[in-house]
């Protein structure tokens, strides 16, 4: 009766944000002119809580826009965003469909950090963060391509500002908004190899001070082999209200379910299996903020509730709950003239259970996988401050966290770096942050390794880059880092202890160029050296070509060339080096369609990312857009 009272409970929590009205943080006034007196590139949010240069961070942020996620043709955000940033890798499998569990995919590392399940790469939607309370990891497939504007990556340890689970590095997705006044529809739909169907609508509003999005979609597949079905349903919606130039209100509310069944993974331990893995995740996810703008100072305050019910139908008949309660809040100060400050204060407490066990564990074949209701609560005030000096040419920058929960020792998380934009157009920066990640349940609690006296893991990352835009022929930059971890969980006779370390350290080259109005190139590569041994989902060498052009008016190119070189799957694989060669074409047949067709490793390559799962070779999509 409690369990049923107790969801009875979740979901109303979840209705009532649904209906509640929130806030985007506003772009500060002051930074225009700033923008306008010195070469800072992109604008960016992602790295410091406010709308800055990117190259006025001290630290990498790369940025895949709009056009770029919409150049590929995928509806999965991991799988188009892949390759497109250097130093970040995404595992897959099969045609579309990551899942979770044995044999799932979606994993993210950054620089070779990220873990396994990937809890140490923080993923965020509009700055809050994402995670299931059991694993502490992402649900690679809640995320969508149809309602993101862009998405920005932040290469190397963000705690500083977004606390544990950001070791590794941020993957913020910034979503839609109405521009256009009046009500616009935009409806999409794709068929191709292997039954595959994906579809989405999305629609706008805007209405003298009101604004809305809404975007539903539906994929499924057969798979690659037989047996292998993934079906997904979600919803994203966002709504607005101003209620005038220095209050804004926002609410959002997103819920997701995928079923996929999986004959593969089974395999692995008897090749004459026949057994097949269920899985029916349910993930949802709501928000209520308030922001403020007045003058030399903003700030946003954010109210969130997230939920996940996950049913996993193989040899363990896994069933979890999980539901996070945070707040985020923070201001920006601009004191006086070059000096910007932001004073911040995070709160959330997550809690998960495994109510149900019909099998035993997959560690020592004893232990049933069953837990009580646990729970961790964080509680961290952070402040951040940067001063430009010499005219503008010189940025410098520092933070610190001071990260207290109820399971952990306090920790004290510093940041500090530069930029400098001297003559020539050049630009330097150099940094040092440290990051850190709690534990998770599953290391805690779970499984006949669990050790409910463990510490979190720390990482500190030192970095230097530069670079340089020419013209719109050339512009490229480049960055070499340092990072080394300690304190890492590792199983030590059965056991999970703080004694692992490693060192990553690397190089990461983007450059792009506009040679014509009509034709975009852009080029990333990357290179990783680590000392951990059998490193999976970390490539040594990853590197990224992409052309877009627009041969006539109506006609659309895009063009991209995908290399992995030295990438570790399993003991029995030999390490995967491959190429990928994708191409999009597309069509303005009207002024409200577009009909496009997509083609997928167009040379039939044979690779392997997670052990097990052959990826599919040559694959085709065709579809329409319509607008209306």
């Amino acid at each position: 009766m409690e369990k049923e009272v107790y969801r009875l409970l979740r979901a109303g929590a979840s209705g009532i944000l649904f209906m509640a009205f929130c806030v985007q943080p506003a772009r500060p006034s002051g930074i225009a002119d700033t923008l306008r007196a010195h070469p800072v590139g992109e604008v960016v949010v992602t790295g410091s809580n406010s709308a800055t240069g990117r190259n006025l961070l001290p630290y990498t942020v790369s940025v895949v826009n709009g056009r770029q996620i919409e150049a590929t043709g995928k509806t999965q955000l991991l799988s188009a965003i892949s390759g497109q940033v250097p130093g970040l890798f995404v595992s897959e499998r099969n045609i579309f469909g990551f899942g979770i569990s044995n044999g799932g995919s979606g994993g993210i590392k950054i620089r070779g950090v990220g873990g396994d399940p990937t809890n140490a790469v923080l993923m965020m939607v509009d700055g809050q963060p994402q995670f299931a309370g059991i694993y502490s990891h992402h649900v690679a497939d809640f995320y969508g391509t149809e309602y993101a504007d862009r998405v920005e990556v932040l290469r190397g340890p963000g705690s500083v500002l977004y606390g544990s689970n950001a070791m590794g590095g941020v993957v913020n997705v910034i979503t839609k908004n109405a521009d256009k006044d009046g009500v616009h529809t935009t409806l999409t739909s794709q068929y191709g190899s292997y039954d595959t169907w994906l579809s989405s609508v999305t629609n706008t509003v805007r209405m003298g001070r009101f604004s809305s999005l809404v975007s539903l979609g539906y994929d499924r597949t057969d798979g690659v082999t037989d047996g292998f079905d993934f079906k997904q349903g979600s919803l994203y919606a966002k709504l607005g209200y101003d209620f005038s130039d220095s209050w804004k209100l926002r609410a959002d509310y997103s819920l997701m379910n995928f079923t996929g069944n999986d004959p593969l993974y089974p395999k692995l331990s008897d090749p004459e299996s026949t057994d097949i893995y269920h899985q029916n995740i349910t993930r949802g996810e709501a928000s209520l903020s308030a922001g403020n703008a007045y003058g030399n100072t903003d700030g946003n305050v954010r109210v969130y509730y997230s939920y996940g019910n996950h049913y996993v139908d193989d040899p363990r008949h896994f069933h979890s709950l999980d539901d996070r309660f945070g707040i985020l809040a923070y201001q920006n100060f601009r004191p006086w003239e070059g000096a910007s400050a932001t004073m911040g204060f995070d709160f959330d407490t997550y809690t998960g259970e495994i109510p149900v066990s019909g099998g035993v564990s997959h560690v020592d074949n004893t232990r049933p996988t069953t837990i009580g209701r646990k729970s961790i609560t964080e509680y961290s005030p952070y402040v951040t401050f940067s001063q430009e000096l010499i005219n503008g040419s010189l940025t410098v920058n520092a933070g610190l966290r001071m990260s207290n929960s109820d399971r952990f020792d306090t920790q004290w998380i510093p940041q500090c770096g530069f930029a400098v934009r001297p003559a020539g157009g050049w630009m330097i920066k150099a940094s040092l942050a440290k990051g850190y990640r709690n534990p998770s349940f599953r290391e805690m609690y779970l499984y006949a390794t669990a050790n409910p006296e463990l510490d979190p893991e720390t990482m500190m990352n030192y970095e230097v880059s530069a670079g340089k835009t020419f013209s719109r022929y050339f512009g490229f930059d480049v960055t070499g880092y340092y990072s080394k971890g300690d304190n890492m969980i590792q199983v030590v006779r059965q056991k999970n202890v703080n004694t692992g370390s490693f060192i990553n350290k690397g190089v990461e080259v983007s450059a792009h160029s506009h040679p014509a109005d009509n034709l975009t190139l852009r080029c990333t590569y990357s290179y990783l050296y680590t000392t951990i041994d059998n490193l999976t989902a970390a490539p040594k060498n990853q590197y990224f070509l992409g052309v877009t052009w627009r041969p006539v008016a109506r006609l659309g190119v895009d063009a991209e060339m995908k290399g992995i070189g030295g990438l570790y799957v399993a003991d029995d694989v030999a390490r995967q080096n491959y190429t990928l060669f994708n191409i999009r074409l597309s069509y303005d047949a009207l002024p409200w369609l577009e009909i496009f067709t997509k083609l997928d490793n167009i040379t039939g390559r044979h690779y392997t990312i997670n052990e097990g799962y052959e990826m599919p070779g040559f694959t085709g999509m065709g579809g329409f857009r319509l607008r209306f």
